[in-house]
């Protein structure tokens, strides 16, 4: 398979996956029916009862992109996943203090622009995120995570070193990559707060995250890097719906983030 037929059947499979998790659940009613029968069935509350259903439909559909790319670019498990050393520690600390240090420089100037914005509270209102504040404690650490390694696996494993393998070469790869990963981010938000939040975190971890997987030689680093913002804005979602924000979710559920 050529380098353009792959970088086209990486964006197909990406949409397809977006499109097929989003759409069934664009309309309300259709999903406040659907999260009351999943409770019916389940004997637990309607909000934990979908949340959970759409976190395992989102990973599902991941692991088939996955799949499908990764046979498509030949990629075996050892070369898809890498295997670190205990040097990349430091390189994994470096990239985590850069990546904290342009996403702190984003909302900075985010705030400059619009002082009186509420970042967490618009964190908090992104439906896949506040979906996972309805499941219990130790779930909103743990779907965050499982979706960090199917992203990490899906953009870092299948697309950039998938493109790496097919003779793309580190800059193409870098880019199409990067650029699939934060239009993932943005087409599941629905303000333009929102929009700017997640798409600079989507920009700046799928750029180190790229130098990452480029230096270390495994995407692992990379996937404890991305659960590392998980858990950030899990812990941010989280103090905010303690506030008392009481704003309502927007866009669809989803099972991880950048």
């Amino acid at each position: 398979m050529s380098v353009p037929v792959y970088v086209l059947w990486c964006c197909v499979a990406v949409a397809s996956w977006l499109a097929l998790y989003r759409l069934p659940f664009a309309d309300a009613s259709r999903r406040r029916r659907m999260a009351l029968w999943l409770a019916d069935r389940s004997g637990s509350r309607p909000d934990a009862a979908f949340a959970v259903f759409a976190t395992a439909l989102y990973l599902g559909l991941g692991l088939a992109v996955l799949f499908a790319l990764a046979a498509a670019a030949h990629l075996s498990v050892h070369r898809l996943v890498g295997a670190p050393t205990a040097s990349d520690a430091l390189t994994l600390l470096l990239a985590l203090f850069g990546t904290s240090s342009l996403n702190i420089l984003c909302i900075s100037m985010l705030y400059r622009a619009r002082p009186i914005v509420d970042v967490p509270g618009e964190i908090a209102r992104i439906r896949w995120i506040a979906s996972i504040l309805s499941l219990p404690g130790s779930a909103r650490w743990a779907v965050p995570a499982a979706a960090a390694v199917v992203e990490e696996l899906v953009f870092r494993g299948a697309v950039f070193v998938g493109l790496g393998a097919r003779g793309g070469g580190f800059a193409l790869a870098c880019a199409v990559s990067t650029a699939i990963f934060t239009i993932g981010q943005i087409v599941l938000v629905s303000t333009p707060v929102q929009a700017f939040v997640m798409g600079t975190s989507g920009l700046t971890l799928g750029l180190v995250g790229c130098l990452l997987v480029a230096a270390t030689g495994s995407i692992l680093p990379a996937v404890v890097l991305h659960a590392s913002f998980a858990g950030f804005y899990t812990t941010v979602s989280t103090g905010s719906a303690r506030g008392g924000s009481g704003a309502r979710p927007t866009g669809p559920p989803r099972g991880a983030f950048p």
